[in-house]
Protein backbone atom coordinates (compact mmCIF):
# COMPACT_ATOMS: atom_id res chain seq x y z
CA UNK A 1 0.00 0.00 0.00
CA UNK A 2 3.16 2.34 0.33
CA UNK A 3 2.54 5.66 1.29
CA UNK A 4 -1.13 5.77 1.55
CA UNK A 5 -1.19 3.40 4.65
CA UNK A 6 -1.75 5.88 6.77
CA UNK A 7 -5.18 6.85 5.04
CA UNK A 8 -6.54 3.46 4.94
CA UNK A 9 -5.58 1.72 8.57
CA UNK A 10 -9.12 0.18 8.58
CA UNK A 11 -8.40 -2.08 5.11
CA UNK A 12 -5.04 -3.18 7.00
CA UNK A 13 -6.70 -4.14 10.28
CA UNK A 14 -9.41 -6.09 7.87
CA UNK A 15 -6.29 -7.47 6.28
CA UNK A 16 -5.34 -8.67 9.83
CA UNK A 17 -8.43 -10.07 10.88
CA UNK A 18 -8.81 -12.12 7.30
CA UNK A 19 -5.31 -13.40 8.87
CA UNK A 20 -5.81 -14.53 12.15
CA UNK A 21 -8.97 -16.09 11.19
CA UNK A 22 -7.90 -18.11 8.10
CA UNK A 23 -4.77 -18.96 9.62
CA UNK A 24 -6.88 -20.92 12.81
CA UNK A 25 -9.21 -22.27 10.19
CA UNK A 26 -6.80 -23.60 7.78
CA UNK A 27 -4.89 -24.83 10.80
CA UNK A 28 -7.88 -26.91 12.53
CA UNK A 29 -8.01 -28.52 9.33
CA UNK A 30 -4.50 -29.66 9.29
CA UNK A 31 -3.85 -30.65 12.74
CA UNK A 32 -7.65 -32.42 13.08
CA UNK A 33 -6.44 -36.04 12.41
CA UNK A 34 -3.84 -36.08 15.21
CA UNK A 35 -6.57 -34.44 17.25
CA UNK A 36 -8.88 -37.39 16.60
CA UNK A 37 -6.44 -39.98 16.90
CA UNK A 38 -3.91 -38.74 19.54
CA UNK A 39 -6.10 -36.99 21.59
CA UNK A 40 -9.65 -38.36 21.05
CA UNK A 41 -8.09 -41.82 20.63
CA UNK A 42 -10.87 -42.53 17.88
CA UNK A 43 -10.95 -45.73 15.58
CA UNK A 44 -9.92 -44.97 11.66
CA UNK A 45 -8.42 -41.25 12.48
CA UNK A 46 -8.41 -40.47 8.58
CA UNK A 47 -11.98 -41.41 8.24
CA UNK A 48 -13.25 -39.82 11.24
CA UNK A 49 -11.55 -36.68 10.19
CA UNK A 50 -13.52 -37.03 6.39
CA UNK A 51 -16.58 -36.64 8.32
CA UNK A 52 -15.62 -34.32 10.59
CA UNK A 53 -14.37 -32.06 7.47
CA UNK A 54 -17.93 -33.07 5.89
CA UNK A 55 -19.39 -31.30 8.80
CA UNK A 56 -17.63 -28.81 8.65
CA UNK A 57 -18.24 -28.32 5.09
CA UNK A 58 -22.75 -28.70 5.20
CA UNK A 59 -22.50 -26.13 8.20
CA UNK A 60 -19.96 -23.67 5.93
CA UNK A 61 -22.30 -23.69 2.74
CA UNK A 62 -25.73 -23.76 4.86
CA UNK A 63 -24.46 -20.49 7.39
CA UNK A 64 -22.43 -18.82 4.51
CA UNK A 65 -25.80 -18.18 2.30
CA UNK A 66 -27.61 -16.90 5.43
CA UNK A 67 -24.37 -14.80 6.19
CA UNK A 68 -24.63 -12.43 3.01
CA UNK A 69 -28.36 -11.83 3.90
CA UNK A 70 -27.67 -11.11 7.43
CA UNK A 71 -24.48 -8.79 6.67
CA UNK A 72 -26.67 -6.21 4.79
CA UNK A 73 -28.93 -5.92 7.67
CA UNK A 74 -26.74 -6.23 11.34
CA UNK A 75 -23.55 -4.77 9.86
CA UNK A 76 -20.93 -6.31 8.20
CA UNK A 77 -18.23 -6.09 10.94
CA UNK A 78 -20.42 -6.78 13.67
CA UNK A 79 -21.20 -10.24 11.84
CA UNK A 80 -17.48 -11.05 11.03
CA UNK A 81 -17.44 -10.53 15.22
CA UNK A 82 -19.95 -12.94 16.24
CA UNK A 83 -18.56 -15.51 13.14
CA UNK A 84 -14.93 -15.14 15.09
CA UNK A 85 -16.74 -15.77 17.84
CA UNK A 86 -18.86 -18.85 17.15
CA UNK A 87 -15.75 -20.44 15.72
CA UNK A 88 -13.91 -19.74 19.28
CA UNK A 89 -16.40 -21.33 21.01
CA UNK A 90 -16.63 -24.64 18.52
CA UNK A 91 -12.76 -24.88 19.51
CA UNK A 92 -13.88 -25.09 23.31
CA UNK A 93 -16.54 -27.68 22.29
CA UNK A 94 -13.75 -29.44 20.70
CA UNK A 95 -11.45 -29.03 23.35
CA UNK A 96 -14.36 -30.61 25.66
CA UNK A 97 -15.02 -33.26 23.13
CA UNK A 98 -14.38 -37.08 24.73
CA UNK A 99 -15.65 -39.04 21.29
CA UNK A 100 -16.78 -38.49 17.95
CA UNK A 101 -19.75 -37.06 18.23
CA UNK A 102 -18.96 -34.79 20.40
CA UNK A 103 -16.11 -33.50 17.95
CA UNK A 104 -18.86 -33.83 15.19
CA UNK A 105 -20.64 -31.32 17.00
CA UNK A 106 -18.45 -28.84 17.81
CA UNK A 107 -17.35 -29.19 14.18
CA UNK A 108 -20.91 -28.02 13.08
CA UNK A 109 -20.36 -25.22 15.37
CA UNK A 110 -17.06 -24.40 13.92
CA UNK A 111 -18.63 -24.85 10.41
CA UNK A 112 -21.53 -22.34 10.83
CA UNK A 113 -18.87 -19.71 11.99
CA UNK A 114 -16.81 -20.01 8.91
CA UNK A 115 -19.28 -19.75 6.87
CA UNK A 116 -20.40 -16.79 7.86
CA UNK A 117 -17.20 -15.32 8.24
CA UNK A 118 -16.22 -16.23 4.49
CA UNK A 119 -19.18 -14.39 2.92
CA UNK A 120 -19.00 -11.53 5.62
CA UNK A 121 -15.64 -10.61 5.74
CA UNK A 122 -14.86 -10.59 2.36
CA UNK A 123 -17.78 -8.35 1.69
CA UNK A 124 -16.47 -6.31 4.30
CA UNK A 125 -13.26 -5.68 2.45
CA UNK A 126 -15.03 -4.97 -0.47
CA UNK A 127 -16.00 -1.99 1.29
CA UNK A 128 -12.99 -0.75 2.85
CA UNK A 129 -11.11 -0.79 -0.40
CA UNK A 130 -11.09 2.81 -2.09
CA UNK A 131 -12.97 1.84 -4.83
CA UNK A 132 -10.62 3.73 -7.45
CA UNK A 133 -7.77 0.83 -6.65
CA UNK A 134 -9.99 -2.02 -5.22
CA UNK A 135 -8.26 -4.52 -7.41
CA UNK A 136 -4.97 -3.32 -6.29
CA UNK A 137 -6.29 -3.85 -2.51
CA UNK A 138 -7.91 -6.69 -2.73
CA UNK A 139 -4.88 -8.59 -4.77
CA UNK A 140 -2.78 -7.02 -1.40
CA UNK A 141 -5.45 -8.75 0.93
CA UNK A 142 -4.57 -12.36 -0.72
CA UNK A 143 -1.56 -11.78 1.26
CA UNK A 144 -3.84 -12.76 4.18
CA UNK A 145 -4.78 -16.22 2.50
CA UNK A 146 -1.07 -17.13 1.39
CA UNK A 147 -0.03 -16.19 4.70
CA UNK A 148 -2.76 -17.61 6.70
CA UNK A 149 -1.26 -21.14 6.39
CA UNK A 150 2.35 -20.19 7.06
CA UNK A 151 1.53 -18.64 10.20
CA UNK A 152 -0.96 -21.72 11.36
CA UNK A 153 1.71 -24.21 10.35
CA UNK A 154 4.69 -21.92 12.24
CA UNK A 155 2.59 -22.17 15.55
CA UNK A 156 0.94 -25.57 15.33
CA UNK A 157 3.81 -27.61 14.32
CA UNK A 158 6.97 -26.41 16.92
CA UNK A 159 4.42 -25.44 19.47
CA UNK A 160 2.68 -29.80 19.04
CA UNK A 161 6.14 -31.28 19.11
CA UNK A 162 6.84 -29.85 22.35
CA UNK A 163 4.22 -30.27 24.15
CA UNK A 164 4.02 -33.70 23.01
CA UNK A 165 7.57 -34.34 23.71
CA UNK A 166 6.38 -33.56 27.46
CA UNK A 167 3.16 -35.32 27.23
CA UNK A 168 1.61 -36.96 24.52
CA UNK A 169 -1.73 -35.83 22.95
CA UNK A 170 -1.01 -32.79 25.07
CA UNK A 171 1.06 -30.64 21.88
CA UNK A 172 -2.38 -30.88 19.66
CA UNK A 173 -4.57 -29.28 22.56
CA UNK A 174 -2.63 -26.89 22.90
CA UNK A 175 -2.40 -26.01 19.46
CA UNK A 176 -6.46 -26.00 19.72
CA UNK A 177 -6.59 -23.44 22.14
CA UNK A 178 -4.20 -21.46 20.30
CA UNK A 179 -6.14 -21.46 17.35
CA UNK A 180 -9.15 -20.55 19.41
CA UNK A 181 -7.26 -17.69 20.30
CA UNK A 182 -6.15 -16.91 17.15
CA UNK A 183 -10.20 -16.27 15.97
CA UNK A 184 -10.40 -14.19 19.30
CA UNK A 185 -7.59 -11.69 18.47
CA UNK A 186 -9.11 -11.68 15.44
CA UNK A 187 -12.12 -10.12 16.82
CA UNK A 188 -10.13 -7.50 18.60
CA UNK A 189 -8.51 -6.53 15.22
CA UNK A 190 -11.87 -5.73 14.40
CA UNK A 191 -11.88 -2.80 16.95
CA UNK A 192 -10.14 -0.94 14.66
CA UNK A 193 -12.39 -0.85 11.79
CA UNK A 194 -15.09 1.23 11.48
CA UNK A 195 -17.58 0.83 9.19
CA UNK A 196 -18.56 3.18 6.28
Amino acid sequence: IGRDAGRHRPFIWWVINRLLFLAAIGSIQGFAQYYLGDVLQVPNPATATTALLGVVGVFLVGSALGGGYLADRIGRCRLVGLAALVAAAGVGVLLLARDLPQALMAASIIGAGTGVFLATNWAMGTDLAPAEEAGRYLGISNLAGAGAGIVGAGIGGPVADFCNALRPGLGYRVVFTLYGILFLLSVAALKRIKER
